[in-house]
């Protein structure tokens, strides 16, 4: 094993002694950006000089993407003002995004003080069974197994939680006001 000093990033590595004539890089990423071609150009909105690859000669026009928007406002389009709800400050962005937080580290803070309040409670048949509320079903009278009894929004609004707007159903008058089912 011989040592060697990579062409593009200049750490020294080690490699068998076949290779003595053929070795050149550390590794194949070293190899493949010493083998890009970088240009330099200037910004069509700002005139700031920016570099790129030459795989983007006929595509890279602009240094950044507020550039980028700034070209867009001849066509009606450009850069949107936003607000951001963690830290407060002002930002742009695309107008097609709809954009609530400035970064993934303001979107997380904001994810974790928010309290999410569900309209619909998943402990509510639990919050009615400790009142003691299901007893029977209050279409048929049907009593014998309290567990299947289900509650019903009468008005079929499902975020309308009121006492007046639910009612309790066994299965059978639950699906037949919901299905429309016709008894045999």
């Amino acid at each position: 094993m011989n040592s060697y000093s990579c062409k593009n990033c200049g750490k020294n590595f080690s490699s068998s002694d076949n290779r003595i004539n053929r070795v050149k890089y550390c590794s194949r990423k070293c190899q493949g950006f010493d083998a890009r071609i970088v240009i330099n150009k200037d910004c069509e909105v700002c005139g700031k000089l920016f570099t790129h690859i030459s795989s983007r000669c006929n595509k890279a026009k602009y240094c950044s993407r507020p550039c980028y928007y700034k070209s867009k406002t001849k066509f009606g389009f450009g850069t949107k003002e936003y607000k951001c709800l963690g830290c407060k400050k002002i930002f742009n962005d695309s107008p097609c995004k709809d954009r609530r937080y400035c970064s993934k580290v303001c979107s997380n803070k904001g994810r974790l003080t928010t309290i999410v309040e569900p309209k619909f409670p998943n402990n509510f048949r639990k919050f009615w069974e400790r009142r003691g509320l299901i007893q029977k079903c209050e279409k048929c009278g049907y009593d014998e197994v309290k567990e299947i009894l289900g509650i019903h929004h009468i008005d079929e609004n499902r975020l309308n939680n009121k006492k007046e707007n639910l009612m309790v159903l066994c299965p059978n008058c639950h699906s037949l006001i919901h299905r429309k089912h016709i008894p045999h």
